[in-house]
């Protein structure tokens, strides 16, 4: 009936939005409609009229036990830490409530993702008073062995993932395992519980964008206790909470009193219920209050009034269900007494017989880093079991197991680079491909095999920017093959999820250049999963982008970007030379029980291949990771390079040759892990080396190599190594032909190199 608009047909106006009306004058929307906050109790502990409990008094008892218990045990951990006796902790006091009530209304195979203020869920669970002070003593019986910090609980058995010190950085893992369960029609749920500081995070913005474009199962709790350490949340926002973003992305969101137990079992249950049955994600925003510090290494009272604490003190969720409680006649001081006593007497007494124990052997140390301990792993490990018995009072070599024996059983030949299962040789018969076909043929061959593999990225659904994921759509189906909203963090994020539900998760960057804004999923969470889980890892894991210089990229599609991965142990990094390598390579990183980065060199994508690299078996194949390819054999220098920086190589030991000089060259082919073997074995054979690549040179992978080889062949080399790189600027557009690594740059090292 508004003049000012005009129907505009019964349709949205345009695709992706909800626009129904054409408007004559500028119409700004400054708000939404209001988010009431649902409350079903008051801070009396009374209930509202006509309000029925939505479960039993015994459960209501159970879940006033473990927010006592969650309270005495915050309690006594503080005192801990203020006696040296641990290094850090944080509590949960005022937030019990959100804790435990949402804990209740989840089902005990939904998926929680922490965030590291949820102990009361953690106890709901079923974590133990002994469990609680292993991990913050982190002892040998800690879950995680004791890497994590304080308060890094983990429960993979009860389906909750480990805390991440990483803000936010949980919340766009959860939509990865939630689509898993809406593609299986289970009755589940993925649960990610974080705070309101962790909400300004991209992440947390991606990950609501990513559920519900996907339709994920996925519960997002915010505990909106009022500050991000000193922040409070008027600096966070300036618009309507946490709850107000939710429909911007279309997603069913609430705003419960976090203090009220009632409310936030009764939201959080049928926040469950539309979750599976309407196949979305639903937002929930529990306002509580933090009553104590952030951490022991805060004070509050520097930022905050004692009188505003005080206040909420009394607003708290213990004394509010512990009035009703009483009010229904199944709660009483002496049961009080009783409980904080034993609650008392459980964490002391576990905590004591804690301390007694060691921490976990020095392998633990190295283990889990990948499934099984790389060779330089286990060369670092050997070293560092005869070091410290070499120099016990420089450590603490009573407080760890077995370092106050001898040195434990070390298998020599675990040191080789060589990888210890090679896969069996190519056989069949083969066809001329591209890159493009090659990798295309492996993403099929990969998708046939396993039905819980998915393929996912931007553009990837209509076959991608270079045409690699063609026809995958049509084989597959849209539940397997998925374009992303344009957001690699979440990209990355999502695959950790899928991960984690069991699924084989190939996520495509356009570019590596692009990869950045993924880089903390990949570096702090991808990479680490397995060390801080305990072999609970997300190892299902293709990361495909292309990479390298093309011609006419400039500086944002052209840079090789290995190194920066390599320095993170955890993650192998794969980048072929040709079809043959890129398609038994990456059926070999898919099928790999490590997160791979598998590097594909764009200028080779189209290019026609006439030698054996070209000649591609038609049928299932994988090359070993790990493994290193001397594709030349020679007795005077030895060349390294990986990607297309090897057919550089080759066309600058043709020119040597003319020179009467023979060049043996090395396809690294693997940058983590590399064969550190294959390549000892040439130099000491040719005793000399040049190291390769298109990355700058400074901090390059090649340094690495440089330093291995000079400690491991010192006393064989004829010449200082070499390294021919990208030079230290960024990748030039005008200047491309001279920043390469070309042959003749090449060429003139080996001239040096044998001239020295």
């Amino acid at each position: 009936d508004d003049p000012q608009l005009v129907y505009g047909g019964g349709a949205p106006l345009y695709k992706g939005v909800e626009s129904m009306h054409w408007s004559n004058t500028p119409f700004f929307r400054r708000r939404g409609e209001e988010f009431p906050v649902f409350r079903l109790m008051c801070s009396k502990g009374q209930l509202a009229e006509g309000v029925q409990l939505p479960f039993s008094l015994e459960e209501g008892v159970k879940m006033y036990e473990l927010m006592v218990r969650s309270s005495v045990y915050d309690s006594f951990l503080l005192t801990m830490q203020r006696q040296g006796r641990i290094a850090f902790y944080l509590t949960n006091f005022g937030e019990e409530a959100a804790s435990v009530g949402s804990a209740a209304a989840l089902r005990g195979e939904d998926k929680i993702w922490p965030q590291y203020r949820e102990l009361g869920m953690f106890l709901y669970r079923g974590l133990t008073a002994k469990e609680i002070a292993d991990q913050n003593l982190g002892n040998e019986d800690d879950r995680s062995k004791g890497r994590n910090l304080q308060v890094h609980y983990a429960m993979l058995d009860k389906h909750v993932e480990c805390v991440s010190s990483c803000l936010a950085t949980q919340i766009p893992q959860a939509p990865g395992a939630g689509y898993a369960y809406k593609v299986e029609g289970a009755d589940r749920v993925s649960v990610a519980y974080f705070g309101d500081g962790a909400a300004s995070e991209g992440d947390a913005l991606s990950a609501l964008n990513f559920a519900a474009v996907y339709g994920a199962q996925t519960l997002f709790i915010c505990r909106n206790n009022g500050y991000a350490i000193s922040t409070a949340v008027e600096e966070q926002w300036s618009g309507d909470g946490i709850a107000g973003r939710g429909p911007a992305f279309g997603i069913p969101s609430i705003r419960v009193d976090g203090n009220d137990l009632v409310a936030v079992y009764v939201a959080t249950k049928e926040a469950r219920r539309i979750a599976v049955q309407e196949k979305t994600p639903v937002l929930l925003e529990l306002m509580t209050y933090r009553i104590g510090d952030h951490t022991t290494s805060d004070d509050s009272k520097s930022y905050r009034s004692t009188d505003e604490v005080s206040e909420w003190r009394t607003k708290g969720p213990i004394p509010r269900w512990r009035s009703f409680l009483e009010a229904q006649g199944v709660w009483d001081d002496e049961k009080e007494d009783a409980l904080r006593a034993q609650a008392q007497d459980d964490i002391v007494s576990a905590f004591k017989e804690g301390e007694k124990k060691k921490r976990a052997p020095l392998r633990d140390l190295f283990a889990d880093t990948f499934t099984d301990l790389t060779w330089n792993l286990q060369e670092q490990w050997q070293e560092m079991e005869k070091h410290v018995r070499e120099y016990p009072q420089d450590y603490s070599m009573d407080k760890f197991r077995g370092l106050d024996g001898p040195v434990p059983a070390m298998d020599a030949s675990l040191v080789r680079s060589t990888p210890r299962v090679l896969p069996p040789a190519p056989k069949g018969p083969t066809e001329k491909m591209t890159m493009v076909s090659a990798i295309n043929s492996a993403l099929h061959t990969a998708m046939a095999a396993d039905p819980k593999t998915v393929v996912f990225g931007e553009d990837v659904a209509f076959g991608g920017v270079f045409r690699c994921s063609l026809g995958l759509l049509d084989e597959f189906g849209p539940e397997r093959v998925m374009n992303s909203p344009l957001c690699e963090q979440a990209i990355a994020g999502f695959a950790v999820g899928l991960s984690v539900a069991g699924y084989t998760a190939i996520a495509e960057m356009q570019f590596a250049d692009y990869i950045f804004p993924a880089f903390d999923q990949i570096v702090n969470e991808i990479a680490k999963y397995r060390y801080r889980n305990v072999q609970g890892g997300c190892g299902g894991i293709t990361i495909r982008a292309p990479c390298q210089a093309v011609g006419h990229g400039g500086m944002y599609h052209s840079q090789s970007v290995e190194s920066f991965f390599a320095h993170c142990p955890g993650l192998k990094i794969v980048m072929p030379r040709g079809p043959r390598q890129a398609k038994g390579l990456l059926l070999a990183a898919i099928r790999d029980p490590d997160p791979v980065l598998f590097f594909e060199p764009k200028i080779l994508y189209r290019q026609a291949f006439e030698d054996e690299s070209g000649e591609v078996p038609v049928g299932d194949y994988e090359l070993p990771i790990g493994q290193a390819d001397v594709m030349r054999e020679g007795t005077d220098v030895t060349l390294i390079g990986w990607g297309a920086q090897v057919q550089r190589l080759e066309r600058a030991a043709d020119r040597a040759a003319k020179d009467g000089i023979s060049c043996e060259i090395i396809d690294l082919q693997t940058i983590i892990p590399w064969d550190v073997d294959a390549v000892e074995a040439s130099v000491r054979k040719t005793g000399r080396l040049i190291v390769t690549h298109e990355a700058p040179s400074t901090n390059g992978f090649g340094a690495e190599i440089v330093a291995k080889i000079q400690e491991r062949c010192f006393l064989s080399l004829e010449a200082p190594i070499q390294r021919v790189c990208g030079h230290d600027t960024h990748f030039p557009y005008a200047w491309e032909e001279f920043y390469v690594p070309s042959a003749a740059r090449v060429h003139a090292a080996i001239r040096r190199s044998m001239s020295f």
